[in-house]
């Protein structure tokens, strides 16, 4: 969840996630799940089938939600997926109609992500964040994050929070992208946007 540049939120120890379709199906095998005649699991005479909700203002979007059809497939689920306006998803999850969504969250935005981590994962969740997971651990740590200026007692819960985090997946971080810029040295006053709704052009300018 957290990159390289968000420095003490990022831990290079932390193994990178991987997919194991033969141990995902023995564990839905283990609680009763059996594949039917059309390869979709089913149990006490029900099919495995959910809806990922998800926004076309993201282009990439629809497209990875497409993709993520067809990798639940190899598994057995049935992921119909829900192209609407954005506020489908907070709304859902509001109701407890959500089952699952495709959405991009930037904890970027500012050097200390603190304030999107708490919304996101503090007790009963945010409208973007975890849905229907408590961690009373974790929103401790969180809370003792925001309040103090001890930045050894900060790391110390930043690590907490982020091996929590990786260890039970109350979101599940899919596909992430890196901005890179390549700038001529002669050009001044380049700024890049990270939400990528402004080039700046009309602040550069070339240096005499």
């Amino acid at each position: 969840l957290f990159p390289p540049a968000l420095n003490q939120w990022h831990s290079p120890n932390i193994k990178p996630l991987t997919t194991d379709i033969k141990k995902a199906n023995a564990l839905l095998a283990d609680i009763g799940w059996t594949k039917g005649d059309d390869g979709i699991l089913m149990r006490n005479g029900k099919r495995f089938s959910i809806t990922l909700r998800t926004f076309p203002d993201r282009p990439e979007l629809p497209l990875i939600a497409t993709a993520l059809q067809d990798q639940w497939r190899e598994i057995g689920i049935e992921l119909e997926v829900s192209v609407a306006n954005y506020s489908e998803i907070p709304a859902g999850h509001q109701d407890g109609s959500l089952d699952t969504a495709l959405y991009a969250r930037n904890y970027g935005l500012t050097p200390d992500p603190i304030g999107s981590v708490l919304q996101d994962f503090s007790q009963g969740g945010g409208d973007w964040g975890a849905m229907g997971w408590e961690n009373q651990t974790v929103a401790d740590a969180l809370m003792t994050i925001a309040s103090t200026t001890d930045q050894d007692l900060r790391r110390k819960k930043i690590a907490i929070v982020v091996d929590s985090l990786q260890q039970e997946l109350p979101v599940i971080p899919v596909v992430w992208y890196q901005h890179t810029v390549s700038v001529n040295a002669n050009l001044k006053d380049v700024v890049i946007d990270p939400l990528q709704r402004s080039y700046g052009l009309s602040k550069m300018y070339w240096a005499d």
